[in-house]
C-alpha cells in the first residue's frame, strides 16, 4: 500500500520577500529541516559555515551521496498563523526544497514521544479502546543476523 507524503504549505521570508513552497514532514530525517543546495542558491538565502561537518546517513545506515553538511541557513517560516526561526541544513534534496525532521515535530506535535492509536480506523479495525505507545528512548540494537537463520528451517 503505498501513501502519499504528509506535505505541508509553508510560506519562508527570505531578504524581505515571501516565498510560497512545500515541505514534508519526514519522522525518519534525523535534522530539525534540511533545504536543497540548488533552492538556497536560487533565493539567494545566505549561509553560515558549520563549524563541524554533520554526516547525514540514508535509512539503511549508508552515507548521503551529497556528502556531509557544510552549511546552515535560518529562514523565518510560516505555516498559517504559525510562525518560528528555522534552522536548515543545506543538502541536495530530489522532490521538495525542505524536509522537516523529525526534532521539528517533537518540537511542534510529539514532545511526549508517543504515539496513540485512537483514531476511528483503529477503533473500526484494529481494536476497541485507545492505545497509546511511548517510543525508545535509546537506538535499539542492531539485529545480529546469522545466513543459516534465513535460509534453513
Amino acid at each position: 500500500m503505498e501513501g502519499k507524503h504528509l506535505v505541508i504549505t509553508c510560506t519562508l521570508t527570505v531578504n524581505n520577500q515571501e516565498i510560497p513552497t512545500h515541505a514534508p514532514i519526514d519522522c525518519g530525517a534525523t535534522g530539525i529541516a534540511f533545504t536543497d543546495h540548488d533552492f538556497v542558491r536560487h533565493h539567494q538565502i545566505h549561509l553560515h559555515e558549520q563549524k563541524e561537518l554533520k554526516q547525514v546517513e540514508v535509512i539503511d545506515g549508508r552515507p548521503i551521496e551529497s556528502g556531509d553538511i557544510t552549511h546552515i541557513a535560518t529562514v523565518r517560516m510560516k505555516i498559517q498563523d504559525h510562525e518560528e526561526l528555522l534552522p536548515m541544513f543545506i543538502t541536495k534534496l530530489s522532490h521538495y526544497p525542505i524536509v522537516l525532521g523529525i526534532p521539528w515535530l517533537r518540537l511542534h506535535d510529539v514532545a511526549s514521544n508517543t504515539v496513540t492509536f485512537g483514531y476511528q480506523y483503529c477503533t473500526t479495525h484494529c481494536h476497541d479502546a485507545t492505545v497509546t505507545v511511548e517510543g525508545v528512548t535509546e537506538e535499539p540494537p542492531e539485529p545480529v543476523y546469522q545466513v543459516k537463520d534465513i535460509f534453513e528451517p
